[in-house]
């Protein structure tokens, strides 16, 4: 193969890479290396986020804790911390009501000491173009958590508001360690080195002629 047609060829390899990546990385939920516990909402929680959703429809959630409705969930989790960290999921099934983009406001964290802990999540939203009445799933995920010691804890979830969507339900997942990256993932990372070679490769190429 001469020269040239090796330098197409590194540079086809390096498009192949990248292309896969991003729907390999939608089709990945997990958020850690092992899935803690899940609890499913009830409808009476999901009857107190409607009423909220109502309440506040057309103002903009200032993501405070005076501003959210809280669930804690009925059990309480031992958690080691040898499986640090610990990352909050909410996954939100429900409707678009009208057409365009949306989202949903959640705060999640732990209830220790007898107090909520609580920080914002990121993500539960989806972008225009969606269409009325389009049945969506959204996760949105907390910031991973350190414990410096075991710890017996309840996971909390308070929700802040929503624009454009019919919340119809609501899990909220814990999740233990750091999430695998995928093989697909591991060579998407190497296509910057990949081009790096290839760069490198046609300098040097022109050097030579």
């Amino acid at each position: 193969m001469s020269t040239r047609k090796w330098t197409w060829a590194a540079l086809a390899a390096a498009a192949a890479l990248a292309l896969p990546a991003g729907t390999a990385l939608a089709r990945d939920e997990a958020h850690g290396k092992r899935l803690v516990e899940s609890f499913e909402l009830p409808p009476e929680a999901l009857a107190d986020f409607a009423r909220h959703q109502a309440k506040t429809a057309g103002t903009r959630p200032a993501g405070v804790l005076s501003d959210t409705v809280t669930w804690t969930a009925p059990r309480t989790l031992d958690l080691p911390a040898s499986g640090n960290p610990y990352t909050l999921v909410v996954r939100v099934s429900g409707v678009a009501q009208a057409a365009g983009e949306g989202h949903t406001l959640w705060m999640a964290g732990w209830m220790l000491d007898g107090g909520a802990r609580l920080g914002m999540m990121q993500g539960a939203s989806f972008p225009d173009g969606t269409r009325a009445g389009e049945v969506l799933r959204l996760t949105g995920a907390a910031p991973p958590v350190s414990f410096k010691e075991n710890r017996t804890v309840a996971p909390v979830l308070a929700f802040a508001g929503a624009r454009n969507l019919r919340v119809d339900g609501v899990r909220l997942e814990v999740w233990s360690g750091m999430r695998r990256s995928s093989f697909v993932e591991l060579l998407f990372s190497a296509v910057p080195l990949l081009t790096g070679v290839v760069f490198l490769g046609l300098v040097w190429w022109w050097r030579r002629r």
